[in-house]
């Protein structure tokens, strides 16, 4: 019997299989603005984890008051079933942390962090991962944000996980602030915003929270790519399957 080479090789660096009673940790990195928060949330609510970690921006490991949230650092990051990555699309824009400031002791992540987040918590332990990775709405219109893209995401995807998933919402537009060059490049793209056709949906951060946390949850193994509309189409079904059937109370 012949053996893949490649198929040997992630299964030699596939953490060992999870015995009962081991506590089920999921870690969420970019738990800022509206949308990590979002995430957090549902995963706490809906996840079934014992705890949901929030990397750390520093090195502080602590519980924050909230059950079943913690802190850690990506240096010291405890025993992991799952981790949620997602994208900060800029960092210096004012909506990047939320108002109140409660994200702050949070880790911001820009393209270049994830794939050594990724490792790490492969290395924790962690079997499936779900990055959300914002596309414009421009960019959503060809099948090409359907498939990876460059090698970062091709490098999470061949890490030791059971299912790798890239979700790709629509990222929100640019502000009208700024510079003339920005303003110019905001004006253009508002423009393009509006030659759109209406079959590229704009979703909540609570609907790209819910999407996550779902496949988390469904444990489907290999590699998959979803555009905005996917993401949809996934919450269409979940509407449909939580909808009460015909004659029942």
């Amino acid at each position: 019997m012949s053996i893949d080479p490649s198929s040997a090789l992630r299964a030699a660096g596939a953490p060992a299989p999870r015995r009962a009673g081991e506590t089920r940790r999921l870690l969420v990195a970019g738990a800022v603005g509206r949308l990590g928060e979002a995430l957090l949330n549902d995963a706490l609510a809906r996840g079934g984890y014992d705890e949901v970690v929030a990397l750390a921006e520093g090195d502080a490991t602590m519980s924050l008051g909230v059950r079943g949230l913690a802190l850690a650092p990506l240096d010291r990051l405890p025993p992991l079933e799952d981790v949620c990555i997602a994208q900060t699309l800029d960092p210096d824009a004012p909506g990047a942390r939320s108002f109140h400031g409660r994200d702050a002791p949070f880790a911001l992540v820009d393209p270049i962090a994830m794939p050594r987040i990724a490792r790490a918590a492969a290395a924790a332990g962690a079997r499936r991962l779900v990055l959300v990775h914002p596309l414009p709405a421009w960019q959503q219109m060809s099948a090409l944000h359907l498939g990876l893209a460059g090698e970062a995401e091709l490098g999470m995807a061949n890490l030791p996980f059971d299912g790798v998933t890239v979700m790709r919402p629509v990222a929100p537009s640019a502000s009208a602030g700024g510079g003339l060059v920005q303003r110019i490049v905001g004006v253009y793209l508002s423009l393009q915003m509006l030659m759109l056709p209406k079959s590229v949906p704009t979703l909540t951060s609570a609907q790209v929270a819910r999407v996550a946390v779902d496949l988390l949850r469904d444990g489907e193994p290999g590699v998959r790519v979803l555009g905005a509309a996917q993401i949809e189409a996934r919450l269409a079904a979940a509407r449909v399957a939580n909808e009460p059937k015909p004659g029942s109370k």
